[in-house]
């Protein structure tokens, strides 16, 4: 794929364009990537000159950045979703090839700023749908308790066709069942946390 440069502005005329259904679904504009946060500077002006037209910010991260590059973003957001892959750091790093422990303490330090942050999780059935792993985020968000809660995103595999066309090896992975969903909710449950579904 070949990428192409655009300003501020380009995107936001393309933001323009949906603005009336902004309005009636009270939606807004969410930012993902790749990593956001990677490009702050571009992100920090397109966050303000939205905010500045009323439209409502949101952004997908994986919570690997430098916190203090990126604070005064986050204040104008209205919505931080932020990943948990896994608890054990040497698990995290083998399977991303980050520690993730500058992730953890992001999401205590956004948390503790933005009351409305959103911490998901990736199931996997072989890497972090387990009853040790559930239980150690529950604790660590516990802690948290600002965060306003959790939401479950099972695994899928829609991917696997791109990977086929350009001849890369996909490591294949399985969705945790129903049954096994519903047992990680009763255990997120019985730590109080709020399990939260935007579909």
């Amino acid at each position: 794929m070949i990428g192409y440069t655009v300003t501020v502005e380009d995107v936001l005329k393309v933001i323009k364009r949906d603005a009336v259904f902004y309005r009636e679904s009270g939606g807004g504009v969410t930012f993902s990537g790749g990593e956001p946060f990677a490009q702050a500077e571009f992100l920090r002006q397109l966050v303000i000159a939205c905010s500045q037209h009323g439209f409502d910010t949101a952004v997908e991260t994986s919570g690997y950045f430098d916190f203090e590059q990126v604070k005064d973003i986050i204040e104008y957001l209205d919505c931080v979703f932020v990943d948990i892959k896994h608890m054990d750091e040497a698990t995290h790093k083998r399977m991303t090839g980050v520690s993730n422990q500058a992730i953890l303490k992001n999401i205590t330090q956004i948390s503790q700023m933005h009351p409305n942050t959103i911490v998901r999780v990736p199931l996997i059935e072989e890497v972090n749908a387990n009853e040790q792993n559930i239980k150690r985020m529950c604790e660590f968000l516990k802690k948290n308790t600002w965060v306003k809660g959790v939401e479950l995103l099972p695994y899928h595999n829609l991917g696997e066709s791109k990977y086929r066309a350009v001849g890369a090896h996909n490591e294949t992975f399985t969705t945790p069942s129903d049954a096994k969903i519903g047992d990680i909710k009763k255990i997120i449950s019985t730590y109080g946390i709020r399990i939260l579904d935007f579909k």
